[in-house]
C-alpha cells in the first residue's frame, strides 16, 4: 500500500514538474525538456507493444518518420496547422502499421523483430530515393508553428498525458486484459475463444499511430525532417528508453526517455569522441543494477 502511495506521489510530482518547467527553464534547457516529452510519447507507445503485447519491435522509426514527413508535407500545402498535421501523421503511421501488421504478426520473437526492422528500412529507402516528395538526403523544411516555445512544450505535455491516460484505461478494460492474456499464453488464449491476432493487430496499429504523433511534434520542434528521422537507430533508441525505464509501465517509458535524452546531452557537452561509448557504459550499469528498469525502484514492493 505504501509503495502504491509513493508511486502516485512520484507521478503527481512528475506532472507538476513538467507543468512548471516553462517557468523554470529557458532556451536550450526548454528545448531539451521538449525533446524529452516528444520521445516519451514514442517510448510509451512502444511499451504498449513490448510490455503488454509481448512484441519487441525495431520498426518504430518508420512510424516516427512517417509522422514527421506528414507534418512537413501537410504544412507545405495547407500551412502550419498543428491539428491537421497531428491528424495526418497519426493516420499515415497507423495506416502503414495496419498494412504491414498482417505480415509482421505472422512471426514471433527474433523473427518479428527482424521483419519490423525490414519494413522500417523499406521506409528509409523510399524516403532516400523519392526526392520529389521527401527531399531525399536534403530533407524537408517544416513551416514554423505560430506559437511560442512554451506553448508548444505545454501542448506536447498535454498530448503525452492524454496518451498515458487513454492507454491506461484501455489496458484496464476487458480488451487490455485480453491482450495481456494473449501475451502470457497465446495458445491458451486462443483455446479460450480470444481472437489473439486481432488484439495484437490493434495494439500494433495504435502504437504505430501514437508514434506518428511523436514524429509530427518532433518535426515541428526542429522545423526540419531528414532521413535521420527514419533511420533504424531511432528504433534502437526508443527500445533502450523502454528497457531503461522499465517495461509493463507506461510511466517507465517517460522515465527512460528523460534519463536517455538528458544523459546524452550531458555527455555530448563533455566529449564528442567517446559519446556513444560513455552512454553505453552508463546504460549497461543502470540495467545491471535495476534489472526491471528504473521505474521498478518505485514499484519494487508493490
Amino acid at each position: 500500500m505504501a509503495s502504491t502511495v509513493t508511486r502516485r506521489i512520484i507521478i503527481v510530482a512528475l506532472v507538476v514538474l513538467a507543468a512548471l518547467a516553462p517557468a523554470l527553464l529557458h532556451g536550450y534547457a526548454l528545448y531539451l525538456a521538449t525533446e524529452v516529452v516528444l520521445y516519451a510519447i514514442a517510448a510509451v507507445a512502444l511499451d504498449l507493444l513490448v510490455g503488454y503485447a509481448g512484441l519487441v519491435s525495431l520498426g518504430q522509426a518508420a512510424f516516427f518518420g512517417l509522422g514527421a514527413y506528414a507534418a512537413a508535407i501537410v504544412s507545405a500545402h495547407a500551412g502550419p496547422n498543428i491539428a491537421l498535421t497531428l491528424a495526418a501523421g497519426f493516420a499515415l503511421a497507423a495506416l502503414f502499421a495496419a498494412i504491414t501488421a498482417p505480415l509482421t504478426l505472422r512471426s514471433a520473437g527474433i523473427f518479428f523483430l527482424m521483419i519490423t526492422l525490414a519494413f522500417a528500412q523499406l521506409v528509409w529507402a523510399t524516403a532516400d530515393k523519392w526526392h520529389a516528395v521527401s527531399g531525399g538526403s536534403d530533407g524537408l523544411t517544416v513551416t514554423k508553428l505560430p506559437m511560442s516555445d512554451t506553448a508548444f512544450y505545454l501542448l506536447a505535455v498535454g498530448l503525452l498525458l492524454a496518451v498515458i491516460v487513454v492507454l491506461q484505461r484501455l489496458l484496464r478494460s476487458p480488451a487490455g486484459l485480453a491482450l495481456e492474456a494473449v501475451r502470457e499464453n497465446e495458445t491458451r488464449a486462443r483455446a479460450s475463444g480470444l481472437a489473439a491476432f486481432w488484439y495484437k493487430y490493434w495494439a500494433f496499429v495504435l502504437a504505430g499511430g501514437i508514434t506518428g504523433l511523436a514524429g509530427v511534434l518532433h518535426a515541428h520542434h526542429r522545423n526540419f525532417v531528414s532521413l535521420a528521422d527514419v533511420d533504424w537507430t531511432n528504433s534502437v533508441v526508443l527500445l533502450v528508453m523502454v528497457l531503461l525505464g522499465g517495461v509493463r509501465s507506461l510511466w517507465g517509458g517517460v522515465i527512460g526517455a528523460t534519463v536517455f535524452v538528458l544523459l546524452q546531452a550531458w555527455i555530448s557537452s563533455k566529449t564528442d569522441k567517446w559519446e556513444m561509448f560513455a552512454i553505453g557504459v552508463v546504460l549497461i550499469a543502470i540495467v545491471l543494477f535495476t534489472r526491471r528498469g528504473l521505474w521498478s525502484l518505485v514499484t519494487r514492493n508493490a
